[in-house]
């Protein structure tokens, strides 16, 4: 059926920022197919390519293989480049698309153009029409060839024939043109899906995975659910050290983790490592795509997940990462770390009093091949000092080997650049020299002594019960050896007695403690790369860049940081899955922790809940007024502890089964909302209250500005503000530090520290007036635990005396009073 309308792809391929992108691989054909595909959903009776002269011959291969017409023309005057095609051509409509739309609305395209002709019935006129609000680079053109034609007659403007469009919509004296409100499906303006730049190629690479499963062209739906998934918006990058000197295990362990995560890996141009070429053509073999190499990183309008395995970071390093969106180290020597959002030491470390998030020699692969028994007498010796030797050792611990095991067969692993050179002057006959051992992990089981530095292949060694004897190629090597309990020569120490002497130790065997499971590295960062960075709840992004305030604490899912400026405790980095607090909240989680239902607990909690009015009312005396807000209110406790006080109490939730409760079963005023959205004014009739209140809520905010400013907005001159909250100075915190912060509920984004409360809270116009310390468990204090005391033991009483005295409750209450407005 003859539409009368014809589609036209603009492309060049001298683009400034990124040179031939209508080339590049996207899912296994050029992007430029991507874009051909998605129109041709579109109904046209024609479909074209128009391309400059130079890039003619290239474009037209490509559009013969996608059923497509090639039009050449002018490189700059794209406008006369599309007249010229416009002037051979039968139509009555234009619709146009650049090269570098890989994820266009095929749907928001068949609608404009439906519209556009709708627009131009009967009497009707329109020259131009396109959607707003759709995401930058979904979106197409309608235009009538005659008032292309003519505009190109009228214009002399140099813009104008360089983008087309402006030909038309820059003249509405002119013209008539119609830009149009998207329909809701497809209206993101936030989102992007073009390929500007070489942050766009990594997006829409991220995309198409995400999307892998389903058939291209993508639907809009589709397009849109991947632009917002984490994994889209989390490109993982490892960098690893790519120094000469530094070996080649970190790029390695890089290329291997990311053919398990789909991830890319960062090879600077200016990098030294001599191996890269060989590496990457061996581990291609495996499975490692050409893509997933890149040379540059993205910058900060598609932030990355940077995954360093850098041996010693430099501050140079780290300071070009700024703008990523986490950053995780691996292995990382430097004194640097505090800088990581996430920290894994994967083969143990030197500074063990460093805090690391996890600490898994899982995830060093093992060998499958493993000897039954340990050897004393040692007839095959593999000497392997890295991929490059940087400290030339392999060659003269060969040869001392050779006159202590004479009979032996020496294997050794030496740099491309001397093998040549060694092959033809070697004149030991039990040495053989090699440039490498393919699968060497599974190969170490034949021989009975290994002879390396610490790294990956001396835990590998000894996990194939080989003797394993290290040369230490920096002092930080030689500390981790002798930490670890290696047999090991010491730096600038290689010499015949030193060895001799070393090898008559027990410590070739060394009993190491290690994970024994085998993990992939590159699935469980796949998994932790899809964590969120958070700021200071109080500062926001006021304070410094979060990587600058203290680590005070790190486990397998969150970091913790003290805000240098406010000094709160906060979850700085977290990859758990974001709580939902709904009914399952309040049932099932309450219940897994307390042994109860919510509901079921509704009379203790209650109880507690008349002791806080008391607080209250002793607090504000004479002046009290009636109305309270409680915001958090669950179930209503409080609100009914109020009401037994003669007070308004008014709740807020965003549970919906919760607020159903309280106004069905209590019949107090309350509402389902977040806060602090809330419009009190429009859901209650009242702007300001006496009394505002928090149990166990203020923790749960990831913006305690905005909430402690809503607060004070909310509540009367001198009114009361009054919450609780886990205390980290609390016996559970300052006894057992690292159990308190592990177990601490992923959702509590603050930590309060009661000695520090007043000094936040005057930020927001609030003056502590008491703190009462709760959660008292004499079960929690070493010296009950170690006893092993019953709770009606005199030492028992004495430590709980003893925790009410110095204020050592697990939980705290805080009142504060109003002093000032913001």
């Amino acid at each position: 059926m003859k539409t009368n309308r014809i589609v036209i792809i603009q492309c060049r391929l001298s683009s400034s920022r990124l040179p031939n992108k209508a080339l590049k691989d996207l899912g296994g054909k050029p992007l430029l197919a991507w874009t051909m595909e998605s129109m041709k959903k579109v109904p046209a009776d024609r479909y074209f390519v128009a391309t400059d002269y130079d890039s003619y011959p290239i474009i037209k291969k490509i559009c013969d293989k996608y059923d497509y017409e090639c039009f050449e023309g002018e490189l700059n005057n794209v406008l006369k480049r599309f007249c010229d095609l416009l002037q051979k051509v039968k139509c009555e409509t234009v619709i146009r698309v650049t090269a570098d739309n890989p994820f266009l609305f095929y749907e928001a395209a068949i609608s404009s153009v439906e519209e556009f002709e709708n627009r131009n019935k009967d009497k009707n006129h329109c020259d131009y029409l396109t959607f707003t609000g759709l995401p930058h680079g979904s979106g197409v053109e309608i235009f009538s060839k005659t008032s292309i034609l003519k505009a190109a007659e009228l214009t002399d403007d140099e813009y104008d024939k360089e983008h087309v469009g402006p030909a038309l919509y820059n003249h509405k004296e002119n013209f008539v043109c119609e830009f149009i409100p998207s329909a809701t499906r497809f209206n993101f303006p936030e989102l992007r899906t073009t390929v500007d730049t070489f942050s766009d190629y990594l997006r829409a690479i991220n995309i198409v995975k995400f999307l892998h499963e389903k058939e291209s062209p993508f639907t809009t739906e589709q397009i849109i659910e991947a632009c917002k998934s984490k994994e889209v918006n989390s490109p993982m990058i490892f960098v690893p050290s790519v120094k000469q000197g530094h070996g080649t295990g970190h790029l390695r362990r890089c290329l291997a983790a990311a053919i398990d995560s789909k991830g890319f890996v960062f090879i600077p141009h200016e990098a030294t490592l001599q191996e890269i070429p060989s590496l990457l053509e061996e581990y291609k073999t495996n499975g490692l795509e050409e893509f997933q190499i890149i040379h540059e990183i993205p910058d900060s309008s598609y932030p990355p997940v940077i995954i360093t395995d850098s041996f010693v970071i430099s501050e140079d390093e780290l300071n070009s990462y700024s703008h990523a969106k986490s950053l995780i180290m691996i292995d990382e020597g430097s004194d640097l770390t505090k800088k990581a959002d996430y920290l894994l030491d994967i083969i143990p470390s030197v500074k063990s009093n460093r805090i690391s998030n996890l600490t898994d020699s899982g995830f060093i692969t093992k060998p499958l091949n493993v000897k039954k028994e340990k050897i004393t007498t040692f007839a095959r010796i593999l000497v392997c000092v890295g991929g490059e030797d940087p400290k030339s050792l392999a060659i003269p611990s060969s040869n001392i080997l050779s006159k202590i095991y004479p009979d032996a067969l020496i294997t050794t692993i030496v740099a491309e650049s001397v093998y040549d050179e060694i092959i033809n002057i070697n004149t030991n006959q039990n040495i053989t020299y090699l440039k490498k051992i393919e699968n060497l992990r599974e190969k170490l089981f034949e021989f009975d002594l290994v002879v390396t530095h610490y790294g990956l292949t001396a835990f590998e060694a000894i996990y194939a019960g080989c003797a394993t004897l290290l040369l230490s190629t920096t002092k930080l090597h030689e500390q981790l050896a002798q930490k670890y309990d290696f047999a090991f020569i010491p730096e600038n120490k290689l010499d015949l007695e030193t060895v001799k002497k070393v090898i008559q130790t027990k410590n070739l065997y060394p009993a190491l403690n290690l994970n024994s499971d085998n993990r992939s590295l590159g699935n469980f960062l796949q998994e932790i790369s899809l964590g969120t960075k958070y700021d200071c709840p109080v500062c926001s992004k006021e304070c410094n860049s979060s990587d600058e305030n203290y680590i005070v604490a790190r486990n397998s899912t969150r970091t913790y940081r003290r805000c240098k400026n406010c000094s709160m405790i906060y979850i700085s980095w977290s990859c758990v899955q974001e709580k939902k607090y709904e009914k399952s909240y309040f049932f099932e989680e309450y219940k897994n922790q307390y042994g109860k239902t919510y509901q079921e607990d509704f009379e203790s909690i209650k109880k507690q809940c008349l002791k806080r009015v008391q607080n209250i009312i002793e607090i504000k005396r004479k002046n009290l007024g009636k109305n309270v807000l409680d915001i958090g209110c669950a179930y209503g406790p409080f609100l009914s502890a109020a009401d037994d006080y003669n007070l308004t109490p008014f709740g807020t939730d965003i549970s919906a089964d919760a607020i159903d409760y309280v106004r069905t079963k209590l019949h107090f005023p309350s509402v389902c909302s977040a806060f602090p959205q809330i419009n009190c004014a429009q859901e209650f009739g009242i702007t300001q209250f006496d009394v505002v209140t928090m149990w166990y809520v203020i923790e749960h905010f990831q913006d305690l500005k905005s909430v402690l400013t809503k607060v004070n907005e909310l509540l009367k001159k001198d009114g009361i503000f009054a919450f609780s909250t886990p205390s980290a100075e609390g016996v559970s915190a300052k006894s057992y530090k690292e159990n308190f912060f592990e177990n601490s509920p992923s959702d509590h984004f603050s930590v309060w520290e009661p000695s520090k409360a007043n000094v936040i809270l005057k930020k927001f116009g609030f003056q502590v007036e008491k703190i009462v310390s709760t959660g008292h468990h004499p079960e929690r204090f070493p010296s009950i635990k170690k006893s092993n005391c019953s709770s009606l033991s005199l030492q028992w009483k004495i430590v709980e005396k003893l925790s009410k005295v110095k204020q050592l409750g697990d939980t705290v209450e805080i009142y504060c009073r109003k002093i000032r407005d913001l």
